[in-house]
């Protein structure tokens, strides 16, 4: 994945939360917590999509601060496009399983098979936003006492508040004090979004919240996926011919 050091506080703050999650299990305690088998049907059935467009949204602006297509060919070689602004940063990576393009403010680099770093993924060794793990769940870290699910003929929501204590080992952000995922399915169970909300507490004691929704789209439907880097800069930069 690439990597994003470089991004503002605000975009860290949600996302690292996602890259924590998204690295752990679904597995942990025996004891069924609320909405899990929506959650874990939604999850078994995004990684056999052959192809989709994942938003990752700020709920404050309503843009997509990210964007991930990808496809995965008649053999499971994976083509795909991530592109990601916050602030004045913009990275973009394109990857055909061949040749991988990467730009950064502008900056662009070229890889290809031959290069010990280049990295091709397939539907058995998936690109991290094409697994399971997009969709959040860490069953072992959920708060089971404040966590719901709420349920009509039309919708059906799941908030799941997790103990950040119980992430363990793992890494978070500094001064990160609350993590919840609220999760929207239609009246048949189908899923249709999740929502990512993360409490940092700051210096001065006060608490601001980061929200970012996650959507998919395109299920199935994705004809050619994008290339949003103009590779001609690659010859201009490295001289490698395109």
């Amino acid at each position: 994945m690439v990597k994003l050091k470089s991004f503002g506080k605000r975009f860290m703050a949600v996302m690292t939360a996602a890259v924590i999650l998204m690295s752990l299990s679904a597995c942990g305690e025996s004891e069924p917590v609320a909405g899990e088998d929506y959650i874990l049907a939604a999850r078994a059935e995004y990684v056999e999509l052959d192809s989709a467009r994942v938003d990752i949204v700020n709920d404050d602006t309503g843009e997509s601060e990210q964007i991930f297509i990808y496809k995965y060919d008649e053999v499971g070689l994976m083509t795909y496009s991530y592109y990601a602004v916050s602030g004045d940063t913009v990275i973009a990576q394109f990857n055909n399983g061949y040749e991988q393009y990467t730009e950064e403010n502008g900056a662009v680099t070229y890889l290809d098979t031959g290069d010990a770093s280049f990295t091709s993924y397939t539907k058995d060794v998936p690109y991290p936003m094409a697994d399971e793990g997009l969709i959040l769940f860490y069953k072992k870290a959920v708060n089971t006492e404040t966590s719901y699910i709420a349920t009509n003929e039309l919708a059906i929501e799941v908030c799941h508040y997790y103990d950040i204590s119980k992430l363990g080992s793992v890494d978070t952000i500094d001064n990160m004090t609350g993590f919840k995922v609220l999760y929207y399915f239609d009246g048949e169970g189908n899923f249709l979004f999740l929502r990512e909300v993360t409490e940092v507490t700051n210096d001065d004691g006060s608490i601001t919240e980061y929200s970012y929704s996650i959507y998919i789209t395109e299920k199935n439907e994705v004809g050619t996926v994008p290339n949003y880097i103009d590779i001609s800069k690659v010859d201009e930069e490295v001289g490698k011919e395109v």
